[in-house]
């Protein structure tokens, strides 16, 4: 059962890459929020995941602004998964809420994500977006998580969602494995592994500021394929007993 009921300590678990633009900004918006809400307390940890640009500096300084702010450092870049894994060893909170760092999920959600979790008592809540990407990138995540739903038996709306808010204990032990773009797909994946089935809750999403080359998407498209074969022949594995399934 959820121990949501009462104030919590909050992590936020974020990668970032290449985000001076904007990093600052978004820094700034989640800790005014959060320092708004009922929590007992929070932190917010971000992996700069390699960045060439001052995304690195910027988290640094604004460290000395906001003590409740972790930066971590990888000297190359890793992949956007390996990033979110490193801040998810780092968190301690309760709950942790997943987010890119690029402000497209406004933190503005999370109470709405608070709320179903009280009501269900669940161990994880998921955000449905209005998508307001390009439709390529629309397209594969709605057969990508079509086909994940059909692996797992499940009917989860928004399977692939980046914003997610999970118990803290549960999250830690996950063991994920993906390395790129595609730890959304896997935490829930691994997630419903251990029979946890998120609550969803319909959430705001902001489109991009900017965009992604066509070689970036393809590749993107290719590696997110070739993941949810991996999904897919998982959890055959798992029915059969070839693999031993893991624990809640």
């Amino acid at each position: 059962m959820s121990d949501i009921l009462g104030p919590i300590k909050l992590s936020i678990a974020a990668p970032a890459y290449n985000e001076a633009e904007c990093i600052a900004a978004v820094v700034a918006e989640w800790h005014d929020f959060l320092s708004t809400q009922a929590l007992a307390d929070f932190e917010i940890v971000i992996c700069n995941d390699g960045s060439k640009d001052g995304t690195g500096a910027i988290l640094d300084r604004l460290a000395g602004a906001y003590p409740r702010l972790m930066p971590l450092h990888f000297s190359a870049n890793q992949g956007a998964a390996a990033a979110l894994n490193a801040a998810i060893s780092a968190t301690t909170g309760d709950w942790v809420l997943l987010l890119d760092s690029d402000g497209q999920f406004p933190i503005q959600n999370l109470p709405d994500m608070l709320e179903a979790l009280r009501r269900s008592g669940g161990l994880a809540a998921i955000g449905i977006r209005r998508k307001k990407d390009v439709a390529f990138a629309r397209f594969g995540s709605w057969a990508s998580g079509l086909l994940c739903n059909l692996a797992h038996g499940s009917r989860l709306r928004d399977f692939n969602s980046a914003f997610k808010l999970v118990s803290g204990p549960v999250l830690r032990r996950l063991g994920l494995e993906a390395k790129g773009m595609n730890y959304s797909t896997e935490v829930t994946s691994r997630l419903l592994e251990r029979g946890i089935i998120p609550v969803e809750v319909t959430i705001e999403h902001r489109p991009r500021t900017t965009g992604a080359s066509s070689m970036k998407l393809l590749c993107g498209a290719r590696d997110r394929f070739l993941f949810v074969l991996y999904v897919i022949l998982r959890q055959a594995l798992l029915r059969r007993g070839i693999l031993i399934r893991p624990k809640p």
